[in-house]
């Protein structure tokens, strides 16, 4: 059986992505953990903005220097 992200994941995370690349962010690893059931982003110039976004969709961001 797959386990998939939910649909708010889903748009979550195309907009956080969007919104990188507008910023000319670099994304450096983009993973949907299924035991935890949420979507983990890797990002920035020096690998320093985390973004995590749970089943609900809502975006938290970790780590922004």
């Amino acid at each position: 059986m797959v386990i998939m992200p939910t649909h708010a994941q889903a748009i979550a995370s195309v907009c956080i992505c969007q919104s990188l690349s507008d910023m000319l962010q670099p994304i450096y690893l983009f993973r949907y953990d299924p035991v935890n059931k949420q979507i983990f982003i890797l990002a920035g110039i020096d690998e320093t903005i985390e973004i995590i976004i749970p089943e609900n969709g809502k975006i938290e961001v970790l780590n922004d220097e």
